[in-house]
């Protein structure tokens, strides 16, 4: 395969940033990397990453600014506090945020990127864990096609499926209304297992007449792997602690239904389970 020559910096290396940025080193990207941990900095140093000490160093030598960090404080962080993108970006340079914020702060944030003379992607990533190590990563892109077709080859090192949803800020509605889905998925799945169970049907027979009828779903596909860490995410935890981001997700998708006028029924009880802690059969290890 032809190695990408292309100038990319990818900021906040967790559980998605950290496969991305192998997969664009691997590809020949030169590939600038920074997250305030400096553990994932230093492995992808050793495999060829320029390893950089804050966002504004990414900004300078990046023409294509990957944000994977956890939320819209993150984000402003990043890009307009000391240190940040704003201080170093290069002229015509590309924002494209992977971060599930909301369509608010994304707006907000490319007006600064605009004023400074870049242009920014709205790039929120469905998958997961897995799908990132694969480059099966889907990506829901806000912001201008042509723009977006400038960038395309660098995005498809790690995303098998790039929808185009309309302006800035689209990708952000998609995502919030995929979560919304995903989320009750989940907890559906749980309480159909946990009520079969109850009545004498074991677990893994019920996950088999789940794929073999209408309630087969891609979240029911790799329950096996990723299941547990879904189900933490629904306990209990204590103030103070950072939230979950099925819960995180579900108040951004209240707010902004709320601020749409759309009223979601269904959607609001499904964050109040998430938020109690007492999502049913979540502690259960046989589901």
């Amino acid at each position: 395969m032809a190695k990408l020559e292309a100038r990319v910096g990818v900021i906040g290396l967790g559980a998605l940033g950290l496969p991305i940025a192998r997969r664009l080193i691997n590809a020949g990207c030169t590939t600038a990397v920074y997250d305030v941990r400096f553990d994932p900095v230093r492995e992808l140093a050793a495999l060829g990453a320029n390893p950089c000490s804050s966002p504004a160093d990414v900004a300078r030598v990046s023409d294509l600014i990957i944000s994977l960090v956890s939320d819209a404080d993150q984000t402003d962080a990043i890009v307009s506090g000391p240190g940040g993108i704003l201080e170093a970006l290069r002229p015509n340079a590309v924002f494209a945020t992977g971060s599930t914020l909301g369509p608010g702060p994304v707006l907000r944030v490319a007006q600064q990127i605009a004023a400074k003379g870049g242009h920014t992607l709205d790039i929120p990533i469905s998958g997961g864990i897995l799908a990132a190590r694969e480059g099966l990563l889907s990506l829901m892109v806000g912001g201008d096609p042509e723009l977006l077709a400038s960038v395309m080859p660098i995005l498809k090192v790690f995303a098998d499926n790039v929808t185009h949803t309309g302006d800035v800020g689209t990708g952000q509605v998609a995502k919030l209304a995929h979560q919304l889905v995903f989320s009750a998925n989940v907890m559906a799945l749980l309480e159909g297992l946990a009520l079969a169970e109850a009545g004498g049907v074991a677990p893994d027979v019920m996950k088999l007449v789940f794929k073999q009828g209408l309630a087969n779903s891609s979240v029911l596909q790799i329950w096996h792997e990723l299941g547990p860490r879904w189900k933490g995410m629904l306990e209990a935890k204590e103030a103070g602690e950072p939230m979950p981001n099925m819960r995180k997700d579900l108040h951004l998708v209240l707010d902004m239904a709320q601020k749409l006028g759309v009223e979601l029924p269904f959607g609001n009880n499904v964050s109040k389970v998430a938020d109690s802690g007492k999502a049913t059969g979540h502690k259960n290890p046989e589901l």
